[in-house]
């Protein structure tokens, strides 16, 4: 089953898998999914994550809770180590990309319904990557609070430091990993699964 409210997305990946696999595609909210998987009943279900509304996280939570013996697997466009610890935290058994070629995805979908655990190589490797991170563990709380667009004088103040040691954290961070602004070094940790 595949559940998405991208029309076209979910058009075309019915008609990709169908030659393949026995698939039923769905889209519309959470309950509409939820009631298309009672009837189903299928052995894997395709989330997309990246829909319009972007509920898709919601959607895997309650199908995991609702019906654990469906495997699902999160599709997305974003290849992040913070996506992929959010969809296996919501219980997806597997992580697909949106660019992985049919074959690569059909046997991503079969394995998961044999009761593999899967996830898109290209993720694998970066969230690899990320396990280098060279931010402290102050840094990353500074940079996170400033991810939410707090000024310096409030994360100073939930930090219980001077503004000026958030100036200088925020500095260090901004020259660490060679960015413009904080605004940028938010954006790059945060894809790399930093903070």
């Amino acid at each position: 089953m595949i559940f998405s409210n991208h029309v076209l997305l979910r058009e075309s990946l019915h008609a990709v898998l169908s030659t393949e696999l026995d698939v039923t595609s769905v889209g519309g909210d959470d309950g509409e999914a939820l009631t298309a998987a009672h009837k189903i009943r299928p052995d894997v279900i395709v989330v997309d994550l990246d829909g319009p509304g972007r509920h898709g996280l919601r959607t895997v939570r309650l199908l995991v809770a609702e019906l654990p013996e469906c495997a699902v697997v999160a599709l997305t466009g974003r290849h992040t180590p913070h996506a992929l610890r959010q969809a296996l935290a919501a219980g997806a058994r597997g992580f697909a990309s949106r660019e992985q070629p049919p074959a690569e995805l059909v046997d991503l979908i079969r394995r998961v319904g044999r009761g593999e655990r899967m996830i898109h190589p290209g993720t694998a490797l970066a969230t690899l990557a990320a396990m280098n991170n060279p931010l402290s563990a102050r840094e990353r709380d500074v940079l996170r609070l400033a991810a939410r667009g707090m000024p310096s004088a409030a994360i100073a103040a939930e930090l219980f430091l001077s503004e000026g040691t958030i100036r200088n954290y925020l500095s260090s961070v901004v020259r660490k990993l060679n960015c413009r602004n904080r605004l940028e070094a938010a954006r790059l940790a945060e894809e790399a699964g930093w903070i």
